[in-house]
């Protein structure tokens, strides 16, 4: 089972979201970040960068 870690970068800085994510879905502004359970989070950005062979990460930009 291949399971996520989410991070922000906001200033050159990476902040961890959420991990252990097994769903993204898009939304207007941002993505609704799944977990193993379902909980649900959203987070505003876009994305920068996605690495699901080494590191299992998904990076989001900040919007502000």
């Amino acid at each position: 089972m291949c399971l996520s870690t989410i991070y922000i970068d906001s200033k050159g800085q990476r902040h961890k979201v959420m991990q252990d994510v097994a769903g993204i879905e898009a939304q207007k502004d941002g993505y609704a970040l799944i977990d193993l359970f379902g909980v649900r989070k959203f987070v505003q950005g876009k994305i920068k960068a996605v690495d699901f062979i080494d590191e299992h990460i998904v990076v989001l930009e900040d919007n502000k």
